[in-house]
């Protein structure tokens, strides 16, 4: 990209990656919106989102603390993954609709152009492409195919609502632990979180986890959030659901 822009003035590599560098912008501000629409609903405050750069999807999204109590577990639940939940759901209908137009494409003359690994560098992904655009996975791991922007940018999105679906600290996935399990049970799983945050860090297993896992410990988000002024009321068994089927996907993504 820097030397097709810099040394040979060549364009195009600008105009296949913008619509991929709006597009996660996009996904960001839905995340970011959805935290602030369920907020206002319970009145509780929020803080300026800092927003965490990725070298790997672009964007892993932003830090938003909360800077008033919220009223019960349920509000905490909701704050939580009205963010997350939203931009995962967004993110693999842009999957699905990318590898489709990509089936479906008369050109490939603007679409952005990756090695097949990518779509065997998740369980989740490679499910889902298996199963739209099953002649991609057939392909040499190195070999270049062209693929619809929407795919990339609901790659970036699904990876960077995963990450922040872990149930660690501060994370939307630490305070939706805390709604579903309670303080005491969700500090035990954050702990044992960053454990195995650190082992698969130390190993190298996944250049994501590594710069996710580093960003959470420089940030302090792996400590425990301000409490809910009700702890003691339980959130329902629907949003429990919830909270597993998301944290369930996001371990897959993150496979």
């Amino acid at each position: 990209f820097f030397n097709a822009i810099v040394k040979d003035n060549d364009t195009t590599s600008f105009s296949l990656c913008l619509p991929v560098f709006l597009g996660v912008l996009a996904i960001s501000a839905l995340h970011e919106v959805m935290h602030i629409v369920a907020a206002k609903k319970y009145g509780v405050k929020l803080g300026n989102p800092v927003p965490l750069p990725s070298l790997q999807v672009g964007s892993f999204g932003s830090i938003t603390p909360l800077r008033s109590f919220p009223s019960s577990r349920s509000a905490l639940f909701d704050i939580a993954l009205s963010g997350p939940g939203v931009a995962m759901l967004a993110s693999l209908a842009m999957i699905v609709l990318g590898l489709r137009l990509t089936m479906t494409a008369q050109s490939f003359a603007y679409f952005p152009v990756v090695p097949a690994a990518l779509m065997k560098s998740s369980f989740l992904i490679g499910s889902i492409a298996s199963i739209v655009f099953p002649k991609v996975m057939l392909a040499p791991l190195s070999q270049p195919i062209p693929i619809h922007s929407l795919f990339l940018v609901g790659l970036a999105g699904l990876f960077s609502s995963s990450v922040n679906l872990l149930p660690i600290g501060r994370l939307d996935g630490g305070r939706a632990s805390m709604a579903a399990y309670g303080r005491r049970s969700a500090s035990l799983i954050s702990l044992l979180s960053l454990l195995l945050l650190a082992f698969y860090s130390f190993n190298g297993v996944s250049g994501i986890i590594i710069f996710w896992g580093a960003l959470v410990v420089l940030t302090q988000q792996r400590l425990a959030d301000i409490p809910v002024r009700n702890e003691v009321t339980e959130i329902n068994g629907l949003r429990v659901a919830i909270y597993n089927t998301l944290l369930v996907l996001s371990l897959l993504t993150l496979a």
